[in-house]
């Protein structure tokens, strides 16, 4: 009896010091770094935009350079408004993300609707350049207008050769009207092509090594394809956010002088489209 009055004082304390040590919040657990001070970097576009930001992210993941916000949309396009409204998604978000640079992206699908019988048709490549162009105009206005740059990427080269006609019509339309409104063109004309500008599956990659560059599909990239589009914009991120200039990305190699690209025309592309015929 005398031994279980002599516990109870003991396993009081005990209890209390339990309580008390139970009560006391654990640390929380340390918060990943946030790149809080790090320029904001914007990518809109379809699904090979969401390749390019996938890069992005990649290149800068232990990087404090930028901080990438992938707002790109897989199967969308700038041809109808009624799948998706870009145009009211961007303006959205030139007020929302506070970016300072936007990388956009589109023409995957968006093939222009300009030929008859498989011959481009003038007329139809007229009116769609107008309508395609001034959607280019506002999307880039948009972002200028909130005191963000913007980089366009031209379509690339593509498997399939009539595919590859569009995305030549689609550039000849967004180059001269994204330049004109003050955006950067890029152009991927010359990625992952053949010695004689044609498409060509494998490359070098980033590491020097030949690797596969193309999806099975014969339009997007593998992630090692879209590490070189992303290799390709630093030097330009880096310049549009420190003002610094930057040294001009060495060509693929394999590739023909940019001379080789298709030529800039005015947005209606009439010259230029009616001069393929495929």
């Amino acid at each position: 009896m005398v031994r279980k009055l002599v516990a109870l004082p003991s396993l009081m304390v005990c209890l209390i010091a339990a309580s008390a040590f139970a009560q006391t919040p654990a640390p929380k657990p340390e918060a990943p770094a946030q790149k809080t001070d790090a320029p904001a970097v914007l990518v809109v576009g379809d699904s090979q935009a969401q390749g390019v930001a996938g890069a992005l992210i990649r290149r800068y993941l232990r990087s404090k350079d930028f901080h990438v916000i992938d707002k790109s949309k897989v199967g969308t396009g700038l041809t109808s408004k009624s799948t998706y409204d870009w145009d009211t998604v961007i303006a959205e978000l030139a007020t929302t993300e506070h970016a300072k640079v936007a990388v956009v992206m589109f023409g995957a699908n968006d093939r222009p609707p300009v030929r008859v019988k498989g011959v481009v048709d003038p007329a139809l490549s007229e009116k769609f350049g107008k309508s395609y162009g001034a959607r280019v105009e506002k999307i880039v206005k948009s972002l200028r207008d909130a005191k963000i740059d913007v980089v366009w990427l031209g379509d690339p080269v593509v498997k399939d050769a009539d595919y590859s006609a569009d995305m030549q019509i689609l550039n000849q339309v967004m180059e001269p009207v994204a330049e004109k409104e003050g955006a950067k063109w890029v152009s991927l004309w010359d990625l992952a092509v053949d010695p004689d500008g044609s498409y060509d599956a494998f490359g070098k990659a980033l590491d020097g090594q030949t690797k596969r560059l193309r999806a099975d599909d014969g339009v997007h990239f593998t992630p090692s394809g879209y590490d070189l589009i992303a290799a390709r914009l630093d030097p330009i991120l880096k310049t549009l956010t420190t003002g610094q200039p930057a040294a001009a990305p060495a060509a693929p190699a394999g590739a023909k002088a940019s001379a080789d690209a298709p030529p800039a025309v005015q947005p209606s592309g009439v010259q230029p489209a009616a001069a393929i015929t495929q």
